[in-house]
């Protein structure tokens, strides 16, 4: 029998001998009335993998990208994903884990199913005419390969480590489903999503705010990523794929009613056409999610991205950045990159590198560290870092810490809050910081 844990790490006590104790009891993750973790999520990381099939690993992503994604979607419902009673859930006994310290901060996890906040989609992101206001909430797990790396990863909860050459192992997959309260009067395709209730912020805001004033509100399904780490493409290791649900409901209402978006395995460097060669882009979808009024493409110029996507981005550029600290050109323009050839040139040449998974998106930056693609592992880092600023981390800082100038004001110890009777105030320019994708 698995057991279930939910890290979160609410009061966490490490125990042993070589551990680095901590506590950290202000987890956004608890039920409000019971003060408690409820959700149902793994985090006792696997040791080995066990008899977990991989059967992407078969078909040609390049040739059949369709058939390689609907693989690895197989073994996501194999493990009895659903949606249930407004929650999302797996069967007993399935086999995805969740990251350590995703909980802390205007954005972690909220407490019925374990979301964490993302960018907001601008005006006509979704659909030609959707307003800006919407919110955007999603959860992500990793298959066995992944949570491998998330046992050494959080071998010690209290002190992660993470040094460059540390990859996630062939196989790992990473999979997120996105949930918005955007309105189907204003996106159409969601008519008849399936819902959840999830404990968010108020209708209309869309940045930061405090969890304290969270409630509980409903949200769609909007789409769910896929990341598979993938040797056969030999410039990155990494294959992404997003899927879309598009309606009206038929068959199961959920798996059923999944389109592939696109799927790419690199970023087309230099490429400033809109005809790309290192991913693909379902047709199909041309008139409801791009090549329409307010968006013109999904990634930037024809590269792959998801509806609730930032379209100067895409699914791998984004990813590839991923690094300890994070270097600031890693952080893609949230406006318009315009017309201008030489902006679109520069854009190109700045963001839309194939970086081998492992490697520095931006060596520069003094003492930084590659996460293998994982914005989960440079978010949890960060929030656990915010935590031990603020005192809602208590005991030694995370020597991961002391390699962010962010956090250079911290000691050897994480700061003291100023009540200890009370939650630690949230830094005043966590409010004001971009909400990430993850």
């Amino acid at each position: 029998m698995r057991t279930i844990m939910t890290l979160m790490v609410a009061c966490i006590a490490c125990s042993e001998a070589a551990a680095q104790p901590c506590t950290f009891d202000e987890s956004t993750a608890k039920d409000a009335t019971s003060g408690t973790i409820t959700l149902p999520w793994r985090t006792d990381y696997p040791s080995s993998t066990g008899p977990d099939p991989h059967p992407w690993s078969a078909i040609d992503f390049k040739a059949q990208w369709r058939e390689y994604l609907a693989a690895v979607l197989s073994t996501i419902k194999s493990a009895g994903f659903r949606i249930e009673n407004s929650k999302i859930a797996m069967n007993p006994g399935h086999r995805w884990w969740i990251a350590h310290w995703m909980d802390y901060g205007p954005a972690g996890r909220e407490s019925m199913n374990g979301l964490t906040k993302e960018r907001a989609p601008h005006a006509g992101d979704l659909s030609q005419g959707s307003p800006s206001g919407a919110q955007l909430w999603a959860i992500g797990w990793y298959n066995s390969w992944g949570a491998i790396r998330l046992r050494t990863v959080f071998a010690n909860k209290c002190n992660p480590q993470m040094s460059n050459g540390q990859v996630f192992r062939q196989h790992t997959v990473s999979f997120k489903t996105l949930f918005t309260d955007a309105d189907p009067a204003d996106v159409p395709y969601l008519q008849g999503s399936p819902t959840i209730t999830a404990m968010i912020d108020a209708p209309g805001v869309t940045g930061n705010s405090n969890p304290a004033n969270r409630q509980p509100r409903q949200l769609r399904l909007l789409q769910i990523d896929i990341a598979v780490r993938d040797n056969r493409a030999t410039d990155t290791r990494w294959v992404f794929g997003t899927y879309v649900w598009k309606g009206p409901p038929t068959g199961d209402g959920l798996f059923d009613n999944l389109v592939p978006v696109g799927l790419h395995w690199g970023n087309d460097p230099g490429n400033v056409g809109t005809q790309m060669t290192e991913g693909r882009v379902n047709p199909d979808l041309a008139g409801i999610l791009f090549d329409r009024p307010g968006r013109a493409w999904m990634g930037f110029r024809g590269r792959v991205n998801g509806p609730a996507d930032n379209k100067f981005s895409a699914c791998l550029s984004c990813h590839g950045a991923s690094q300890w600290p994070r270097s600031p050109r890693g952080i893609v323009v949230s406006g318009n990159v315009g017309t201008d050839p030489g902006d679109i040139q520069t854009h190109v040449n700045d963001y839309f590198k194939n970086i081998k998974g492992g490697q520095l998106f931006d060596a520069q930056v003094q003492g930084a560290t590659a996460l293998d693609y994982s914005l989960q592992l440079e978010a949890a880092f960060t929030r656990m870092c915010t935590a031990c600023q603020t005192g809602a981390l208590v005991g030694k800082t995370p020597n991961l810490c002391h390699k962010n100038p962010r956090f250079d004001n911290l000691g050897v110890n994480c700061n003291l809050k100023p009540d200890r009777n009370r939650p630690a105030p949230l830094p005043l320019d966590i409010l004001d910081q971009p909400l990430p994708r993850q």
